[in-house]
């Protein structure tokens, strides 16, 4: 179980990291962080050359125990010379689950209401459950897509794989 909730940790954390501001794959990153060494705020840059573009904003908020919360994403306007709101990632834990929900933003309403897609984790005694649903807007209500369960079992299995990977100088080839 302890190895589920480092799973979802990690996943979580690579996709709220900062990376160094060095170009990567054609981007370049920077970010903001708080006191207590949190990305409040994260930039994308086109890397063109010599020359670096605005391109996305990512902004996050964080509860009392110091996870992610909310990330906002905000996409370069290059004729109003600003970030536009795009969508928002919006996190909801409780003891047994984590969800997360995917929103656009609503230029109508000026508000994140038009919701997309939802994953849940539930954990359960055997391991990991995932449940996806994305918003049917005819029948106002959310429908599952897919659904799939990692056991403990399974993760031992993939232990047990790893360490036979492994040669007798520790490094996996």
């Amino acid at each position: 179980m302890k190895t589920l909730v480092m799973t979802l940790i990690f996943a979580v954390n690579g996709m709220t990291s900062a990376a160094t501001p060095v170009a990567s794959n054609g981007f370049a990153y920077n970010a903001e962080v708080n006191d207590h060494n949190q990305v409040t705020s994260q930039y994308v840059y086109k890397a063109d050359g010599q020359y670096l573009e605005h391109h996305l904003k990512y902004d996050y908020t964080y509860d009392e125990a110091g996870r992610v919360v909310k990330k906002e994403a905000f996409r370069w306007d290059e004729i109003d010379r600003a970030y536009e709101r795009y969508y928002c990632l919006t996190w909801d834990y409780d003891a047994e689950s984590v969800s997360l929900e995917y929103a656009l933003w609503n230029e109508q309403e000026e508000a994140y209401s038009d919701a997309k897609q939802r994953a849940e984790y539930s954990f359960t005694c055997d391991g990991l459950n995932y449940q996806a649903y994305d918003w049917d807007s005819r029948r106002g209500e959310w429908q599952l897509q897919a659904e799939h369960s990692v056991t403990d079992d399974a993760l031992l299995l993939a232990e047990a794989d790893a360490a036979s990977a492994m040669t007798t100088d520790g490094i996996t080839r």
